[in-house]
């Protein structure tokens, strides 16, 4: 019986009108005496694309660790490599989209753009415009002014924030492996998965995949992690290699192994997919069991269900919401934290404001 796997990935992406595709370090930079991935061949597939398509691109640092004589592994130093790598990184892709007819765009990104909801409404203006004028955006992490340590995955995360930011369709996640296998790919035996529901995604531990390249930061747990997000707002998303020379049209033709994670079947609402894809929270609410299951049969948290609170947070600030030590939910606090303690609040979080975690 024939593989299922390309057929699904392929008429994913021929039904898709927005696309984001993200490109990982280790096929951009990869280690010394490694191949890496034929970026001319990946800017022929988004030439192909008849529809909007976007680009989240990592290996600024590793770029930067190739040109840079910059020592040390902290903040500062990466920050520095980032600044000097992405440069080149992004006049690679110029030079490649241009030979394709296409003209490119860079969009830095940090969290706090995703975060702060006037920010993510004129970043998705921005990217529209582009958009209109036939450009594709080429969008980074801005390492260069992160606050905090680039964390393990963040470009996996950003591109499933920016598929939810566009609207998109499709997210392909490219890297150095095919997809996922049910063991470390160069063991014997390892098993190749071409599909997942969102309800074996959930029960998968993710201990033990994280990256050992040296050059990325991510790593499948990361992809995963991202694909979880993406996917519970509605976008199908592709695990595949971009090492073929034409990674996108391998995939539409069925000749490349991938693993496609299973959509949630209503895309969730704008407003709802910025929520949920904020991570920072100013302050923690704790309910009870009753709070919970009205909670989850869709209704707003009022005072009563809160049994106490930790961390000071005004009216519009991003609460998570605990029930029975676990993280259930998060939502936009319609009360502070004073009116809260005093008994002068009687609504929380209200329902439209709410996202709970996948169960």
């Amino acid at each position: 019986m024939a593989d299922p796997l390309p057929s699904a990935a392929s008429a994913l992406l021929r039904g898709s009108r927005r696309l984001v595709v993200k490109i990982g370090s280790s096929l951009l930079a990869p280690p010394e005496g490694m191949t890496g991935a034929d970026i001319q061949g990946l800017a022929a597939d988004l030439a192909a694309f008849s529809g909007e398509v976007t680009v989240v691109t990592s290996g600024a640092v590793a770029s930067g660790r190739r040109i840079a004589r910059i020592t040390g592994d902290g903040l500062a130093s990466r920050q520095a490599l980032s600044a000097t790598g992405q440069i080149a990184l992004m006049a690679r892709w110029q030079e490649a989209l241009a030979a394709e007819g296409l003209t490119a765009a860079q969009i830095l990104l940090t969290a706090d753009v995703l975060e702060d909801r006037t920010r993510y409404l004129n970043a998705r203006a921005a990217f529209r415009a582009l958009h209109a004028a036939g450009i594709v955006p080429l969008v980074n992490e801005n390492d260069a002014v992160a606050t905090q340590e680039l964390r393990a995955g963040d470009n996996d995360r950003l591109a499933a924030q920016t598929a939810g930011l566009l609207d998109a369709d499709t997210l392909v996640l490219l890297s150095d492996v095919d997809g996922l296998y049910d063991r470390p790919p160069g063991e014997p035996g390892a098993r190749h998965r071409p599909a997942l529901s969102r309800r074996e995604l959930a029960g998968l531990d993710l201990g033990g995949m994280e990256s050992r390249s040296g050059v990325g930061t991510g790593g499948m747990a990361s992809k995963l992690r991202a694909a979880a997000l993406a996917s519970s707002w509605g976008v199908g998303v592709i695990i595949a290699s971009g090492m073929p020379a034409r990674p996108l049209r391998a995939l539409l033709s069925g000749e490349a192994k991938a693993t496609v994670i299973e959509a949630a079947a209503a895309p969730m609402p704008a407003r709802r997919r910025w929520l949920s894809g904020r991570s920072v929270a100013a302050a923690r609410v704790f309910i009870d069991a009753g709070a919970a299951q009205a909670l989850a049969a869709g209704n707003s948290l009022l005072a009563v269900g809160v049994k106490g609170s930790e961390g000071r947070f005004e009216a519009g600030d991003l609460l998570a919401v605990e029930a029975e030590g676990e993280t259930i939910g998060y939502g936009l606090a319609a009360c502070s934290d004073a009116a809260l303690s005093a008994g002068k609040a009687r609504l929380v979080l209200h329902r439209d404001d709410l996202v709970l975690e996948a169960r």
